[in-house]
């Protein structure tokens, strides 16, 4: 297990270190390596009022073949203050999907949520040798 964590910790932060430049991070078709993957943007429902919040949760997969290396969500509010949208949870679901869940305590005005994955290419590789 050891192994196996270090294995893909150790290409996460190699391929991490390719993807940023002085341009910033380079899209997941010149990286050939890592790609990010956003989820789709779901609707983040106004709040039904009486103390409750709406609320939405979101998720992003890595496809086949990639394992799950980082992620995180973006929550967009409404036509109203910023404060009443907030993003509540943003972690793995296993090893190939990032989850995220949001509330909104505005009762006029809904939001979006979206998820997103930081993927990368499965190795063999059993061994890192360094001079």
């Amino acid at each position: 297990m050891v192994k196996r964590a270090m294995k893909y910790g150790l290409v996460a932060a190699a391929t991490a270190a390719m993807l940023v430049s002085s341009a910033g991070f380079a899209t997941a078709e010149s990286s050939k390596t890592m790609n990010i993957v956003y989820g789709q943007v779901v609707p983040l429902p106004a709040s039904p009022g009486n103390g409750y919040a709406g609320n939405a949760s979101a998720s992003a997969t890595c496809p086949a073949g990639q394992v799950l290396t980082g992620g995180g969500a973006e929550v967009k509010a409404g036509n109203s203050y910023v404060q009443r949208y907030n993003l509540s949870v943003s972690r793995p679901l296993g090893s190939e999907t990032w989850w995220a869940y949001a509330t909104n305590s505005d009762t006029k005005d809904a939001g979006t949520l979206q998820a997103f994955a930081i993927c990368a290419k499965r190795t063999n590789l059993d061994v890192i040798h360094t001079p």
